[in-house]
């Protein structure tokens, strides 16, 4: 999906208002992302833009670009060696497009077990409702996100939710992990709670 301004800020708003400096702070960001049209920074790439700020970044795509490490979120086990390990983890307009759709359990299942207890998540990701209302993101993925989906999550796993907006008609949601407990054990409640286009079309 790529980083734009508003992106960033919203990015930067949520982990300011938890951790008083970057200082040393590891940064999970899925997706090999770039920045687009963004004059503040010569950046071209999230994990540049974060390491200049001063993060310890990793970044993770199966097309292995621009420093990122080739991993597959639809396995779990290529991920086991970063149990409870990062401070920060990012979905700007990733998780949407991890296929099939069993596998969204999955990849957020990956994002639970490498965040902290303390450490934030934070997902840009295809809003439901505009999906629905004005065709936003049609074409884009199968999936859709709604704030139910993340009210969900995070009773289900102890999260609590920091903000929750819709910008550029994704819904921008900051959660931050407050228990090591498991993930979503009822899984069906999970997969229930993403609109599956995909399967709508088929009906």
């Amino acid at each position: 999906m790529g980083l734009k301004v508003e992106y960033l800020q919203f990015i930067e708003s949520s982990i300011d208002h938890v951790f008083s400096n970057n200082t040393n702070l590891k940064m999970l960001e899925l997706g090999d992302q770039v920045i687009m049209n963004n004059p503040f920074t010569a950046s071209k790439t999230g994990k540049e833009y974060f390491v200049n700020l001063g993060f310890e970044h990793t970044s993770v795509d199966i097309n292995g670009m621009h420093g990122a490490l080739i991993k597959n979120l639809t396995k779990q086990e290529e991920f086991d060696q970063w149990k409870n390990y990062f401070d920060i983890v990012t979905n700007s307009g990733t998780t949407e497009h991890i296929e099939p759709y069993e596998s969204q359990y999955t990849c957020f299942n990956i994002l639970h077990q490498c965040s902290k207890v303390g450490g934030l998540m934070i997902h840009l990701i295809p809003d439901k409702n505009c999906f629905e209302k004005y065709g936003a993101w049609s074409g884009h993925c199968n999936y859709y996100y709604s704030h139910d989906f993340f009210q969900t999550l995070a009773d289900q796993c102890g999260y609590e939710i920091l903000s929750s907006e819709v910008i550029d008609q994704l819904i921008c949601v900051c959660l931050i992990k407050t228990k090591d407990i498991e993930f979503v054990i009822d899984k069906s409640l999970f997969l229930n709670n993403i609109y599956n286009n995909s399967q709508k079309e088929t009906l």
